[in-house]
């Protein structure tokens, strides 16, 4: 339970005020939707983290983890559609991806419900920090579809990828990559706090 209301919090911390964007001028809609996670450095780094921990697992619980990742998506599009909005959702990219890194270096043994929290998280926030600029109903509906579509497909992609390395690779080679990546996202976490 105690959990549970830490979540609540972190969740009603990181809410306030929209900043929506473009990563692309010009772009908008679905296509605008689907390049945000593959430009965003921020999202680069979480999806990739949390692929490269999803592969760890079994197939089927694999598939498991990437459904919690698109029904939380689905939550938070219907959280957005209510005009709920988070100021915060960038810097809390950065930390779950900081946070998965350590965990992917630090080798540890997962549990699978832990993971879907941190895939349901990590959706939650990726989808308030790809609202578009462009606040109307059809531009954001297509934006978002375009932002989960991506995003599940970087998730699959880099979970395939992991999962088909041979296991003396395979451990050493998602040490490094988390070690990177966990020291990629405090650097900019510093740099954001530092300014």
């Amino acid at each position: 339970m105690r959990r549970a209301a830490l979540a609540a919090g972190l969740l009603c911390y990181a809410t306030s005020g929209a900043e929506a964007h473009n990563v692309i001028p010009g772009t908008s809609g679905f296509t605008g939707g689907l390049l945000h996670p593959l430009l965003v450095p921020s999202h680069v780094l979480a999806l990739i983290a949390l692929g490269l921990l999803i592969g760890a697992f079994r197939r089927r619980t694999q598939f498991a983890l990437l459904a919690a990742f698109v029904i939380a998506s689905l939550a938070s599009f219907a959280l957005i559609a209510m005009a709920y909005s988070a100021s915060r959702a960038e810097t809390l990219i950065l930390c779950l991806a900081a946070v998965t890194g350590l965990m992917l270096a630090a080798n540890l043994a997962l549990s699978a419900p832990f993971c879907a929290a941190l895939a349901a998280f990590m959706a939650a926030a990726i989808l308030f920090d790809s609202v578009p600029s462009v606040l109307t109903v059809r531009e954001t509906a297509l934006s978002l579809a375009g932002t989960v579509l991506s995003a599940v497909a970087i998730l699959a992609a880099t979970a395939g990828i992991s999962a088909a390395l041979p296991p003396s690779v395979k451990t050493i080679a998602v040490r490094i990559a988390g070690s990177w990546i966990a020291a990629s996202a405090v650097m900019v976490l510093a740099l954001r706090l530092s300014a």
